[in-house]
């Protein structure tokens, strides 16, 4: 897209995809709200007017769904952006990944028949904390590029083997938060210094939503409406590969997949595999335009309560990206070098646009990988030593009925006893709940319901070491969970 900057920003005209010719027919940022992409922080009432611009531009090629509301009342949707095929069957989609879903309902051959036609659904799902403010502007451009772009072998391969879910902003009263206070705050020029109002947020500043939970540890727990409603549309589309795009400090560069260890032991060797070929695609695009970069460090795949992890354990290829934060529109970080909002932006809008070329490529790879898993862990739940969870009602049982509620939102298949029984040489009473484990969610009951997830015993080995040597452990953030013990 080429752009022209407002001299209060000191942005010349810039291309973001150099080269390519855009549809005329489709509107810009610039004509439906008065700038263009990376000169403002779009507010939520911003990115809801734009979207909705480019649905009515284009309305047999996006198409967009609320699947939430906020705490304040603003929505949240999603941007299926595809074909005019794809997006005019989106519910046959559906219909047929829920299928491919269930190999016990489906066999190989009948996979296979729905394979040959299926797209890769690709989830971007920007801007969880509010104040990590690039990725929901650079949700718009993307959406923008999918539509717009003309004779360009990228996207033409997107359009031609996905449908790509835009989620422009998972938190929007924390974004609109931070928008309210960098706006309060700024001057009549862009302050870059790290100690301007416009860098430093009042308390309790746009992280977390209304009720300052953070959404992006709340995927096991399911305590907020945005949180619940997007696990029902995932479960709804089943995406191949979701992408969580964050914001990290001024002094980083961008970080992607493959990820530190270590890895949670119930991801599938499948799912380990792919992230290479995510990581390698973004590397390529990241060369290509001299971007600095960083893999395997710092962000690690062993929680599964992330954006970037839960998707994980119904089949998808999950990973978390983060770039940099100008937190504003230019800052200046510590090697002295000015960093503008508009790189920000940038630099996520490109590994959005590698990331969907990459599941794109490899569609039918994809699709192939979500059907195994989903029968090997059917095979797992019947041959490994646990086979099943089983949850007498007794005590509390409002307890014991919120963590069924909370499993089965999840997808988690849970049955009810109607009279006694004996197990394993225990009696149980009526109304015990049972979990199978020969089920396609046995990976993800396994990992939120097991008292341990044992960490690989290298890492654990390395991390004693480095304790022995007072040093600081190299996990990034939660160790331990079990949705068990919290109820």
């Amino acid at each position: 897209m080429c752009t022209t900057h407002h001299a209060a920003n000191a942005q010349d005209a810039f291309d973001y995809w150099p080269g390519v010719d855009y549809d005329p027919s489709v509107p810009t940022m610039y004509e439906v709200l008065g700038y263009h992409p990376g000169e403002r922080v779009t507010s939520h009432s911003g990115l809801m007017k734009y979207l909705e611009a480019l649905e009515a531009a284009a309305p047999d090629r996006m198409k967009i769904v609320e699947y939430a509301e906020s705490w304040e009342g603003r929505k949240l949707v999603y941007a299926f952006v595809g074909s005019a095929d794809y997006i005019g069957r989106l519910d046959t989609i559906s219909s047929q990944m829920k299928q491919l879903a269930d190999p016990r309902q489906t066999s190989q051959a009948e996979a296979d028949n729905m394979i040959a036609t299926l797209p890769a659904i690709v989830c971007l799902s920007y801007g969880v904390h509010g104040n990590e403010i690039s990725s929901p502007d650079a949700a718009l451009l993307t959406a923008y590029h999918l539509l717009a772009a003309r004779d360009n072998d990228v996207v033409d391969t997107i359009r031609r083997q996905t449908v790509v879910m835009i989620d422009p902003t998972q938190n929007p009263d924390g974004r609109d938060r931070f928008v309210h206070n960098f706006e309060i705050s700024e001057g009549l020029e862009p302050d870059s210094s790290p100690l301007a109002a416009e860098h430093n947020e009042p308390w309790p500043g746009g992280r977390t939503n209304h009720y300052y939970f953070d959404l992006n540890r709340d995927w096991l727990a399911l305590t907020q409406p945005e949180t619940r409603g997007r696990v029902k549309v995932l479960q709804d589309y089943y995406p191949l590969v979701f992408v969580d795009l964050h914001e990290m400090g001024s002094n980083a560069s961008y970080y992607f997949a493959p990820e530190a260890v270590p890895y949670n032991p119930h991801l599938a060797k499948d799912q380990r595999e792919s992230l290479e070929l995510f990581g390698k695609n973004n590397a390529k695009w990241f060369d290509h335009y001299g971007f600095s970069y960083f893999t395997r460090e710092v962000f690690d795949a062993f929680y599964p309560g992330y954006g970037a992890s839960w998707p994980s354990y119904y089949g998808s290829v999950a990973m978390t990206y983060e770039q940099a934060s100008a937190r504003g529109l230019t800052v200046k970080r510590s090697d002295g070098t000015t960093m503008h909002f508009r790189d920000t932006v940038w630099h996520h809008f490109v590994a959005s646009i590698s990331t969907s070329e990459t599941a794109a490529i490899h569609r039918k790879k994809l699709l192939d990988d979500f059907y195994a898993y989903r029968q090997s862990a059917i095979q797992e739940g019947r041959s490994e030593a646990i086979k099943a969870y089983i949850l007498p009602r007794t005590g509390n049982t409002s307890a014991v009925d919120k963590l069924v509620a909370v499993l089965n939102l999840q997808g988690v298949e849970i049955m009810q006893a109607n009279g006694a029984f004996h197990a394993s040489g225990k009696s149980y009473p009526a109304g015990t709940y049972v979990i199978s484990l020969a089920q396609p969610a046995k990976r993800l009951i396994r990992t939120i319901m097991d008292v341990d997830v044992p960490m690989e015993e290298v890492f654990v080995q390395e991390q004693e070491r480095r304790r022995s040597k007072r040093m600081g452990d190299q996990i990034y953030d939660v160790t331990a969970w079990s949705l068990p013990i919290m109820y």
